[in-house]
This record gives structure tokens, sequence and C-alpha cells, in this order.
């Protein structure tokens, strides 16, 4: 099997602590209260406050670069397993779109927890076109976009939710895990499904 994995919100917790990190910046350091309301689910917070540019770049600089944030349960786990079986596991992420800092906060991050990738493909803001040209038969991630154009493109998205946010609609090429343990369920039931072809 050909698999894709995102880091933040995947890999990583960093998306519950960037989420905590932006309700309390809002908070007390703008000391008010900007969430849109329509927009609560909002993964990404230049959606989800009505921040200006200088508001929302000290954010970035000040809190999208800290390395406050650990590997998820089990995901080192679960990836040596899959690669035990033969399987081709690439990160695919957008961590590194507003600085190289981030790439090196994450890269060291791998490095500490023992986690390789086959390749890290960094900067992917457009994660179908890659998806794509590796030919990958699952993505894991955590936005409900990115998994849902993943599944109307033939590709299996498991969608690793996160409180919070919006609920997808599960198909048979979308499905919901909420930890490491149902991303090797769901993946093996892939493997399944593949092999009886």
């Amino acid at each position: 099997m050909i698999i894709g994995c995102d880091l933040d919100g995947v890999v990583f917790n960093s998306e519950a602590m960037f989420s905590s990190k932006a309700e309390l910046y809002d908070c007390r350091v703008l000391m008010r209260n900007s969430n849109i309301a329509e927009n609560r689910t909002e993964p990404t917070v230049q959606k989800r406050y009505s921040w200006n540019g200088l508001e929302l770049d000290r954010f970035i600089r000040d809190v999208l670069l800290c390395d406050d944030f650990d590997v998820m349960p089990c995901a080192k786990e679960v990836l040596d397993a899959l690669r035990e079986k033969g399987d081709i596991i690439y990160a695919v992420t957008a961590r590194g779109q507003f600085s190289g800092v981030e790439t090196d906060i994450a890269k060291k991050k791998l490095r500490q927890a023992g986690i390789k990738f086959d390749t890290v493909f960094w900067y992917q803001c457009d994660k179908l076109d890659i998806a794509k040209k590796l030919k990958l038969d699952v993505m894991i991630d955590d936005r409900i976009d990115i998994c849902t154009a993943f599944a109307e493109n033939g590709i299996t998205a498991l969608n690793f939710y996160m409180a919070g946010r919006k609920m997808p609609e599960e198909s048979e090429k979308l499905r919901v895990v909420y930890n490491w343990g149902e991303v090797y369920r769901a993946i093996e039931q892939e493997r399944e499904k593949k092999n009886k072809k």
C-alpha cells in the first residue's frame, strides 16, 4: 500500500495546541472576542477570527513557530508496523509555508521520536495533486475539505478527527478515525479490499 500522512493534527498534536493558543491570543493578548461565530469549527485561524493582517502575522510569528507539541500516542508504533508490512509511507504536509523554521521544528520532533518516512513533501498546499502523482491508496489528514477532495478523486481518506471541528459525512472512501489504533485497523481493512480485487 502507498500511504500519505499529514503531520500537524495527525502525527503531531500541534493542531490542538494551535487552537488553544489562538483562543488565548484572542482573549488575553488582543483582549477581545473576535471569534467569528459561523466559523467556529473552521480549522484555520485566518478564517476563524476577525484579526487584521498585523494581528495574524504576530500570531503566526509567536505561536505557529513554537515547538510546544508532541507526537500523537501510538503514531510511531503504527507507522513502524505498516513499514514492516512493506507499505510505502509519505508525509504530505503544508508545514513550512510560513517559515523554514516550521520544517526545522518538525524534523527535530520526528528525529526525537524515531519516526521515518520514505519521503517528506513539505509546503504542500495542494495535497491532492501530489497524492495523484504518488498514486496514494490512503491519505490520513485532519482537514475535512482535504479528505473530501481525496474521496471524490477515488483515494481513501482517513479523517483524523479533532474535537471542536465539523464532523465529516462518512462514505466508502471517507472514514473518520479518532486515534492511531483506528488508523491501523482502517488501513488493514483497505488492504483486505485491495487484495480481493
